[in-house]
C-alpha cells in the first residue's frame, strides 16, 4: 500500500510545532536589565538563556540525552561494524563504565541513553524509505520522553560511530549542501557513500517541501526521537543544546516545518567542516564554543553545557 504523504500521524507533528509557545520578553529584559553596560557573548547567553526559560538564568539540573539507532546502508557499507560499535556503547553506557558516564559525573550532569531497536536498523535508504509515516511519527513521540523527569537545560544528540548516511543526506536536501561536500565528510568512502548517497536523494525527488516526509523517507529512528525531544523541551520552556551531524538534521527538519521552531536550540561547538559551518549560519542557529574541540557529539555537548552554566553562574556572581 502505497504511503500518504500527509495523514493524522504528521498532521499531529505539524500542529504541535506550530503551536510552540514563544520564546518569554518579560524574563529577557529582566535579566537584560540586570546586565545592563554587560555586552559579551556570556552575557548573550544568559539573556537566551532567560527568554527560553522564562525565569533568571540558573542551571541546576542540567541533562544529556543520547539517541541510538542503526540503519540498513550502513550495514552494508561497513559489514555491520557500527552497528556493534554502537551496541557496546549503548551496553557499556547502561552499565556506567562508559567515558560520558565518568564526564557526566564530573560535571554533575544528567545521562540517559535510548536504546531505539538497535537490533532492528531502518530500511535500505538506497532502495526505499527508512520509515513509514506512522512508525515516523511515533518515533518523534518517543523521543519527547527525553524530557521525563525534568530538566533545566536539555543536551541532545544521536549516539553514533561516524556521520550516518541518513543524517548527511537530509543534510543535503534540506540544508543545500552539495554532495561534493556532504562526501568530503566521509571522505575515507568516497565512492561507496557517493553511490549510496545518490540514490537516497532520488527517494525524495517531488517531496523535498515537506520536511517530514524527508524524514521518514531519509532519517533514522534517533533522528525522529531528536526532533521530538525538541518539541517537547520547547513546549516545557526548557532550553536545548544540539551537537553532531544527525541533530543538526533533526533540526533542519523542524526549521522547514516551522522557522522559529529552533528559538530556543544552540549548536554546542563549532562542526570542522565549512560547508556544515555555513549552514548553521544560514539557519541561524548560534554556536556556543567558537571551535571544534572534539568529533564526538556527546562531549561537545558536555562542553557547551560547560559554558552556559559558567556564564549563568557569572551572573548570580554579579553585584
Amino acid at each position: 500500500m502505497k504511503q500518504r504523504e500527509s495523514g493524522l500521524p504528521f498532521d499531529d507533528i505539524r500542529n504541535l510545532a506550530k503551536g510552540l509557545p514563544e520564546l518569554d520578553g518579560d524574563a529577557l529584559n529582566h535579566t537584560a536589565a540586570q546586565l545592563e553596560g554587560c555586552e559579551n557573548t556570556f552575557a548573550d547567553l544568559c539573556k537566551w538563556y532567560s527568554a527560553c526559560s522564562g525565569r533568571s538564568p540558573a542551571i541546576h539540573r542540567p541533562s544529556v540525552t543520547l539517541f541510538a539507532g542503526t540503519h540498513a546502508v550502513e550495514n552494508i557499507l561497513d559489514g555491520g561494524a557500527s552497528s556493534e560499535q554502537l551496541l557496546t556503547s549503548v551496553t557499556r553506557i547502561s552499565e556506567g563504565s562508559a567515558y560520558i558516564n565518568r564526564l557526566c559525573h564530573q560535571h554533575d550532569v544528567g545521562l540517559k541513553v535510548f536504546d531505539l531497536a538497535l537490533q532492528i536498523p531502518v530500511d535500505d535508504i538506497s532502495s526505499e524509505p527508512a520509515l513509514d509515516e506512522k512508525s515516523c511519527a511515533g518515533t518523534i513521540a518517543f523521543g519527547m520522553e527525553a524530557i521525563a523527569g525534568g530538566a533545566d537545560l536539555l543536551c541532545v544528540a544521536a549516539l553514533e560511530a561516524k556521520p550516518t548516511v541518513s543524517a548527511l543526506s537530509i543534510l543535503s536536501v534540506l540544508g543545500d549542501v552539495s554532495i561534493k561536500d556532504i562526501v568530503e565528510i566521509r571522505d575515507k568512502e568516497d565512492e561507496a557513500v557517493r553511490q549510496n548517497l545518490s540514490a537516497a536523494l532520488s527517494l525524495v525527488e517531488g517531496h523535498t517541501n515537506n520536511s517530514l516526509e524527508v524524514l521518514r523517507r531519509l532519517g533514522g529512528r534517533e533522528t525522529a526521537a531528536i526532533c521530538g525531544a525538541i518539541l517537547a523541551a520547547r513546549s516545557q520552556h526548557i532550553p536545548v543544546l544540539i551537537d553532531g551531524y544527525t541533530a543538526l538534521a533533526a533540526a533542519l527538519v523542524l526549521h522547514k516545518l516551522e522557522p522559529n521552531s529552533l528559538d530556543h536550540v544552540k549548536f554546542a561547538q563549532m562542526p570542522s567542516n565549512e560547508a556544515i559551518t555555513d549552514l548553521i549560519s544560514r539557519v541561524g542557529l548560534e554556536v556556543v564554543v567558537r571551535g571544534n574541540l572534539t568529533d564526538f557529539a556527546e562531549e561537545g555537548l558536555l562542553i557547551g553545557a560547560g559554558v552556559l552554566k559558567s556564564a549563568c553562574l557569572l551572573l548570580q556572581g554579579k553585584p
